[in-house]
């Protein structure tokens, strides 16, 4: 069902909100996003996103905008699209007198019935308008993404002597007495049972009720899924609005430049049209030359510039690297690498960077790295593929794809942003140097266990490589320092790392810091300025030099371990944390003292010299 006046941003259907999520609107409503197959366009023409890249990493045929509102004076064809929702959870209760009902997931908010309680509060039916019931705080989430009520009835009669009936019996919620905690929070049958909930988060609570995941996926209509049971006992009882329900799963994915300087925005506009059109329609690898020159005398352009053109975006297609859905996200990163650390694209194209040798900058961070690149254009394609529950997991792309649908459409949901960005290339001579320091290897031991022991970096193989530590937590300080002096609010600077974790196949050393936040903060100029010489200099020893010192320290500095899953040393809100949106790790793996050294031994700080000048 889709629901009216219920507003969201297109860019939240990616994240933090998707299919499979629970959205909490106004006026206590809770509704779940609907699985694609329910998504519906009048045409799709116009919402398809182009980019051949992430189009193999992800093995579809299309990359889709969400579906916007819009009137039928503005776009007739398209017109009343919405995104379709199903109400989860279905166990309500009224805010007054606590009678609780069970919907289904295609029902509208449910009204208080009014039910005659022999004692407590009772609603009047004599009342012109009833109160809206209000959904159940508590669900059940399964580590496989399956999704389910509190199974309150069940909960409630689980002693000997009660047998729950629907058709006769009643059930009323209710709240208070002297504890603040679950066991103030009751429910009570009018067949004579009562129980608080107090114990039901604890592990295998529910299956002492003999209690099993039913495969439910409420997103996908399924209530029960009988073809593929789950029968797992390993659930867990959180808040609907909990951090864990739902976790998503993004691809993203930077436009590599297939054209030279030598195209005009004019012939560029061309090719993104027509290419994939008369690519198909070539003979033999021959390309259609009179339909070209039949295009270019309809635009007004150069037959011969526009033939080479197509000519020269063939070549630059085939010269990237193949790319398939098994290939790691290091090897596919690898060719956005390979053209940031260069000067690559034009004004006239979707990506442009301007690459300097350091030696153009002061002789003070010159040690550090061996270029920096400015960013002036830059597209990013952001693709929704699935989600996780309970704990973020890795799966691969083709089993993530399942859970979003029950059909075989061919397309995921994606959207396309603008902006603009620092790359900052390593020398890597001096990062391996510096990473093979027995001082380095022995901080980053309680860090390497903590890594390897969480579900983060479970399907990992390798040591958690110090290289990968040092450049994350650079990345943090200098978005933390950009923001001050840009003018960008720290949400909506981004980072994108060019280093592997656990092994060194590729030698990338690398980080690109850019904005790319698709409406308000776009591509204002800021962040490409403060990389010009005599600007970045200073913003780089100023983020080190803030980093010298926390205000949580000594304890911050001195930790053996903190944040999610212990998978951080020295790094807090108060230093070297950034907003969720910000960091590909979920602010895990950082170390400010792999940046700055710790008080005991400043030489494990990479930019450790910088300090003292």
């Amino acid at each position: 069902m889709a629901h009216n006046n219920r507003p969201m941003r297109r860019s939240a259907l990616i994240g933090p909100w998707g299919v499979g999520a629970i959205v909490p609107f106004p006026n206590d409503e809770s509704l779940m996003i609907a699985g694609l197959d329910m998504w519906r366009y009048n045409d799709a023409t116009p919402f398809v996103i182009k980019d051949e890249r992430l189009l193999r990493r992800l093995g579809v045929q299309e990359l889709r905008w969400p579906p916007d509102f819009r009137e039928n004076n503005a776009d007739p064809q398209n017109c009343f699209l919405k995104i379709p929702a199903v109400r989860f959870p279905t166990w309500h209760y009224c805010p007054f007198c606590g009678t609780m009902e069970k919907t289904t997931f295609y029902q509208q908010q449910p009204e208080c019935e009014c039910y005659p309680w022999p004692n407590g509060r009772k609603c009047n039916p004599a009342f012109r308008h009833r109160r809206k019931l209000i959904p159940e705080r508590f669900i059940v989430i399964c580590p496989d993404g399956h999704i389910d009520d509190f199974p309150v009835a069940e909960w409630l009669h689980q002693d000997p002597g009660y047998r729950y009936n629907p058709e006769t019996c009643k059930i009323r919620r209710s709240t208070g007495g002297t504890s603040a905690s679950l066991s103030g929070v009751y429910y009570e049958c009018t067949c004579g049972a009562r129980k608080n909930i107090a114990g039901a988060t604890r592990p295998g609570a529910l299956s002492k009720i003999g209690y099993r995941c039913k495969g439910s996926k409420p997103w996908l209509g399924m209530d029960n899924d009988e073809e593929h049971p789950c029968g797992r006992a390993d659930v867990r009882v959180v808040l609907r609005g909990a951090t864990n329900v739902w976790f998503a799963d993004t691809r993203s994915s930077i436009y590599i430049p297939t054209d030279d300087e030598q195209a005009t925005k004019k012939i560029i506009a061309i090719l993104d049209e027509f290419f994939d059109v008369l690519s198909a329609m070539r003979v033999d690898g021959e390309w259609n030359r009179g339909f070209i020159d039949m295009l270019a005398e309809r635009h007004r352009v150069d037959k011969n510039e526009l033939y080479d053109a197509f000519i020269r975006r063939d070549q630059g297609l085939e010269g990237l690297p193949d790319v398939t859905e098994e290939i790691s996200e290091d090897e596919y990163r690898l060719a956005e690498y390979n053209v940031l650390i260069k000067s690559s694209g034009g004004d006239a194209q979707r990506f442009h960077s301007k690459n300097y040798p350091i030696s153009y900058y002061d002789p003070v961070i010159s040690k550090y790295f061996k270029s920096i690149s400015l960013v002036h254009k830059l597209q990013e394609t952001r693709a929704f593929v699935g989600f996780s529950r309970a704990d973020p997991s890795e799966m691969p792309i083709s089993e993530r794809k399942k859970t979003l649908r029950l059909g075989s459409e061919n397309w995921l949901p994606a959207i396309q942003v603008h902006g603009e960005g620092i790359f900052f290339e390593f020398n890597k001579e001096a990062v391996e140097e510096w990473a093979q320091r027995p001082a380095v290897l022995a901080r980053l031991r309680n860090l390497q266990d903590s890594y390897r022991n969480s579900k983060f970096g479970a399907n990992v193989t390798g040591d958690l490589r110090p290289e990968f530590v040092l450049i994350h937590t650079f990345a943090h300080l200098i978005i933390n320092q950009l923001s001050f002096e840009c003018g960008y609010g720290s949400s909506s600077i981004r980072e994108r790392i060019y280093c592997e974790k656990a092994e060194n196949k590729y030698g990338m050393y690398g980080v690109l810091i850019y904005t790319a936040s698709g409406d308000s903060e776009g591509s204002l100029g800021g962040l490409v300025r403060q990389g010009t010489k005599d600007h970045i200099e200073d913003t780089i020893r100023d983020a080190v030099r803030n980093a010298a010192w926390c205000s949580s320290d000594p304890v911050c500095i001195q930790s053996y371990g903190q944040g999610p899953e212990s998978c951080n040393l020295a790094a807090c809100h108060n230093c070297a944390l950034l907003p969720e949106t910000c960091c590909e790790c979920g602010n895990r793996l950082l170390d400010r003292g792999t940046v700055v050294g710790t008080l005991d031994n400043k030489s494990i700080g990479f930019f450790a010299e910088l300090l003292e000048q």
